[in-house]
């Protein structure tokens, strides 16, 4: 009961935030040496990664020494490759900075299909997103986003495969709300 209601009081933050975007809200660009540079901007309920408009996005905080993020990667790197047309994976290492060797191994590991940032490099989105979506430091934590950028589901700890794999295929087949718009004009 007690992971519930954190849950509906962390989607509430993303919903009623008092950092709720008007337009012109808040922007970043995320930078990680070997990763494409990412913008993304504040919306009222979520953020939009431009890189990947219209796509389901999902923001996973994982770490080196995480076993849990360890065995999530796996099923991350399967679901980018079979949904990569409508859902993107970014990533955000949040432990103490990977070294050269260490993400070389991981990388020679999992083959990551899905860009990576240090949390380090990019504070201000990391500490923007604990704030508006209540994460707390715990790995893994994600945050899915439908085509829209509005946050739809937050998501403490380990997900499996096919719980995702259903998240994914619901909004993958949802209309972004610029088609909706679009549509009734």
């Amino acid at each position: 009961m007690k992971k519930l209601i954190r849950l509906f009081a962390a989607i509430a933050l993303f919903a009623i935030s008092p950092l709720a975007a008007q337009e012109g809200g808040l922007t970043f660009t995320l930078k990680e040496k070997g990763a494409p540079t990412l913008h993304v901007k504040e919306m009222p309920n979520g953020v939009v990664f431009e890189e990947y408009k219209g796509k389901v996005l999902l923001l996973n905080f994982f770490g080196k020494h995480c076993k849990w993020c360890m065995k999530e990667i796996p099923d991350l790197v399967a679901l980018q490759k079979k949904y990569g047309e409508t859902f993107q994976v970014v990533a955000i290492h949040a432990q103490d900075p990977l070294t050269p060797g260490e993400r070389s191994r991981l990388e020679n590991r999992f083959h990551f299909n899905y860009p990576i940032f240090e949390s380090d490099h990019n504070y201000d989105f990391t500490r923007y997103i604990s704030q508006r979506a209540g994460w707390t430091g715990s790995l893994p934590f994600s945050v899915i986003f439908d085509k829209s950028g509005s946050a739809v589901k937050i998501i403490p700890g380990y997900i499996p495969r096919e719980n995702l794999e259903h998240i994914i295929k619901v909004l993958s087949a949802q209309p972004s709300r610029a088609s909706q718009e679009g549509s009734s004009r």
